[in-house]
């Protein structure tokens, strides 16, 4: 269901600056806090960077206020400066919220 106050305002979005505004006003509405990770949550993701680097994973990061989920090879891991480099980005490590394990059984100790 939408917010009512949104929809009364859109005849007003004539002008190019008021059209911004209610975007940015939109997309800082839905902002969330950044989730927590718990100590099991992050040994899991630090072993998987070390056994899987070279494999084509599924990360779940957050940004900006926002989750996002992709898929990509990692071409670098910058550990002195919290970094993983894909091809086209870079994403900081304290951004990982879960990476998928290509071989989940594998850890069970």
């Amino acid at each position: 269901m939408s917010d009512r106050g949104m929809k009364k305002w859109l005849p007003f979005n004539a002008l190019i600056e008021q059209n911004e505004f209610l975007e940015r006003m939109i997309y800082e509405k839905h902002k969330i806090k950044k989730p927590q990770i718990s100590v099991e949550q992050a040994s899991k993701i630090d072993r998987i960077l070390k056994e899987h680097a070279d494999n084509i994973l599924t990360f779940r990061i957050y940004l900006d206020g926002y989750l996002y989920t992709f898929n990509g090879k990692i071409e670098k891991l910058d550990l002195p400066n919290h970094k993983i480099y894909f091809k086209d980005f870079f994403v900081p490590i304290k951004d990982i919220l879960d990476i998928d394990d290509p071989e989940p059984f594998c850890s069970i100790s």
